[in-house]
């Protein structure tokens, strides 16, 4: 019998306070001699799960009195193995009940392993999936940046793209046409060739396979592969975005073959190889014949463990919930949107509706965790709808509003919920997990107004031209003419070489859908880390992450 459950044995038995069992009645429970149960009593007294006092002479009674539970005796032992890294096998022996507890002793395991170069970090829900195609939201499209590279990179502080993948490319045809030239010797974290047929592969599968973006790549005509190291694109229409759209997540370069498992387990060519893959963690090994600089740490792990469960400081920890004062904001917006199909308001009754819930603002100016949005971006302002701040629904209405689950939502959902409350309008509020809310056909049908939140990548550009061409619940909620105006002016924004210019295509976007009553800017959240004294080369992105690359542990 182990000595685990000899102890289960001992709390079963003497669990009420200070016991007085003779050495005969403990060996008798274990089944076997007095001498073993002697030795088993000391060993579980040495580990500190028990206090055991033999009786020494005639009269004098043992007193044994147990300090652990059976239950903190396993997650003691189960948190030992994770704390060595064996998550399976700690996981294998619970029930649901017993995991969700080992769960919430899981920050106190989340430490450094500052021997090892390792760095271990929380997150607060498990990415869907990891294949480049396929990711929408900024915790895929980060991992899938870690993991795989792409044609071009981009300089953040002089947003102008880089060499990466490809070391050089030439518009041609009024930028109808785009040649790249890869560099040599490329290759996949298994040893295979990346060479041009895998590239034309990649790009071909934007515009022909269903995934979030597909429309950004319609206008892609054929794909030209010279020879191993050099390929061109053709295209319907100039686009002098063209290189822009593949320095995107999605736009990661893939092998041409990929197994069964590949959104789970994928395999790309980033400074970063995945090397685990459970419901509780993903582990991140460095890439060590990465083509530029081998990243600074061995090894990243990523758990996967509630927000609310956080209750002790981690080495790194995105927090949203208390930002310094210079914490910097949401590089993009929280908005709200309407279903025109659902609602079916006049153009004047959807204006004032969004007057009504734009004035006053439902974010306080000395709000610490965010500040009201004038515009798509902190630097930008909209005008409002011109029309009277009036709520345009019967009071005894009742609207459906859905976001995802965001802890930055929840304020807002409430805000809204108490403004319409004053027109006689109930809000119904559903927060959907991340999955779910993706697929869009399985709610939208049933949804009056949507909550939701968008974040730049790097390129600030390119990301305006996304967000407004590619969002799907965006475009769902304006109807035909809006639409084609909308289309209209990112199709000029392609077609203008001067990035200026084009940004000021995007803030007319704005202009015309925030006056027009389709789209309200509610707030710019403030993006906060927390991070221990030994980390070092951390700094965050628009997107709220921090390259994984140039992190690295002080002595």
């Amino acid at each position: 019998m182990r000595l685990h459950e000899q102890y289960a044995l001992l709390h079963q038995h003497f669990a009420d306070g200070e016991a007085q069992p003779g050495l005969s009645a403990l060996a008798a429970l274990f089944g076997c001699s007095e001498r073993n149960a002697r030795l088993q009593l000391a060993k579980m007294q040495a580990q500190g799960w028990l206090a055991w006092s033999p009786g020494r002479g005639r009269g004098r009674r043992s007193t044994l009195q147990l300090l652990l539970s059976p239950q903190e005796l396993q997650l003691g032992r189960l948190g030992e193995l994770i704390a060595r890294g064996e998550l399976e096998q700690a996981f294998a022996q619970l029930d649901a009940p017993q995991r969700r507890r080992l769960i919430a002793q899981l920050p106190r395991f989340l430490g450094a392993a500052k021997h090892n170069r390792q760095l271990r970090i929380p997150l607060h829900r498990a990415p869907t999936s990891l294949d480049p195609l396929q990711v929408s939201s900024r915790l895929e499209s980060h991992l899938v940046r870690q993991l795989f590279d792409r044609l071009c990179g981009f300089d953040l502080q002089r947003q102008r793209l880089l060499p990466a993948l490809a070391h050089h490319w030439e518009a041609e045809d009024d930028a109808k046409r785009w040649r790249f030239w890869l560099r040599p010797e490329l290759c996949f974290h298994d040893g295979r060739p990346l060479d041009a047929a895998a590239v034309a592969a990649t790009v071909l599968r934007l515009r022909d396979e269903p995934n979030p973006w597909q429309r950004q790549y319609r206008h892609l005509l054929a794909v030209e592969v010279h020879d191993a190291l050099s390929l061109s694109f053709a295209l319907t229409d100039t686009d002098w975005l063209w290189p822009n759209r593949l320095v995107t997540a999605n736009a990661s370069i893939v092998p041409v073959q990929r197994g069964a498992d590949f959104e789970r387990l994928p395999v790309g060519s980033g400074p970063f190889r995945l090397t685990r893959h459970n419901e509780l963690r993903l582990s991140l090994s460095a890439n060590e014949h990465y083509w530029r600089e081998r990243p600074l740490l061995d090894e990243i792990d990523l758990w996967v463990i509630d927000a609310p469960t956080l209750a002790e400081p981690f080495d790194v920890r995105l927090d949203s919930t208390a930002p310094g004062p210079d914490s910097p904001l949401q590089s993009a917006c929280t908005y709200l949107l309407h279903n025109p199909a659902r609602l079916r308001l006049s153009d004047d009754r959807r204006r004032q509706l969004m007057r009504f819930l734009a004035e006053p603002a439902l974010v306080a100016d000395d709000d610490p965790l965010r500040r009201p949005a004038r515009g798509l971006l902190p630097d930008w302002q909209h005008p409002l709808p011109d029309a009277p701040a009036h709520c345009p629904l019967p009071r005894g209405s009742m609207l459906t509003l859905v976001s995802y689950e965001l802890p930055s939502f929840r304020p807002l959902a409430e805000a809204l919920t108490a403004r319409l409350a004053e027109a006689g309008v109930r809000l119904v509020v559903r927060a959907l997990a991340y999955p779910d809310y993706d697929r869009v056909e399985h709610w939208w049908a049933d949804t009056d107004l949507v909550l939701s939140s968008e974040v730049l990548h790097d390129d600030r550009d390119y990301s305006c031209h996304e967000w407004l061409g590619g969002n799907r619940v965006l475009r769902a909620a304006l109807d035909a003419t809006a639409v084609d105006r909308l289309d209209h002016r990112l199709l000029a924004a392609q077609h203008q070489p001067n990035n200026e210019q084009r940004m000021e295509h995007y803030r007319t976007a704005g202009d015309e859908l925030v006056g027009d009553g389709w789209l309200l800017p509610l707030s710019h959240e403030r993006q906060g880390v927390s991070a221990g004294p030994s980390v070092a080369g951390l700094e965050l992105g628009p997107n709220g992450w921090m390259n994984f690359s140039t992190l690295w542990l002080r002595d």
